[in-house]
């Protein structure tokens, strides 16, 4: 993965549980949105442009007039960084990051940083449990590539 700060740090915009991920850029978060759905969008932490949210339609559109092309372009390009930006996704606000990622740095045995990011994602509140969907939609990725 990349070196984390150099990535940005977006919550997802969505009706339920605060979740942030990280990413290079924001072609990246919005492959990373749009896996999800489109009835999602992100914003980023301080400055920078939010990901839509498209719950009529015009994704796509919207996509090929920012980025010059296709999403399915794009995923293929950067699948990669969409994958771990998908692992990165985590239960919590822009502010509960910090103690995330030092505790996940402390943990040395795979296994129990596995057993801590689930307890971490359980916090959710909602139905939709979207942190452990993206988790297993990045690891999927990773093991077909």
């Amino acid at each position: 993965m990349e070196n984390k700060s150099q990535l940005i740090q977006y919550q997802l915009i969505n009706p339920s549980d605060p979740y942030t991920f990280l990413t290079p850029n924001l072609e990246t978060a919005a492959l990373t949105v749009f896996c999800l759905g489109t009835m999602y969008g992100a914003e980023p932490q301080g400055k920078g442009e939010n990901v839509p949210v498209f719950l009529f339609g015009g994704a796509e559109e919207w996509y090929e007039e920012k980025f010059g092309r296709r999403p399915e372009e794009g995923i293929k390009e950067k699948w990669e960084e969409v994958a771990n930006a998908l692992l990165s996704f985590m239960f919590g606000r822009f502010e509960d990051r910090r103690r995330y990622e030092a505790a996940l740095e402390a943990i040395t045995d795979e296994k129990k940083k596995e057993k801590f990011i689930n307890e971490w994602q359980d916090g959710h509140g909602s139905m939709n449990n979207i942190g452990m969907v993206a988790h297993k939609m990045g690891q999927k990725m990773l093991e077909q590539k």
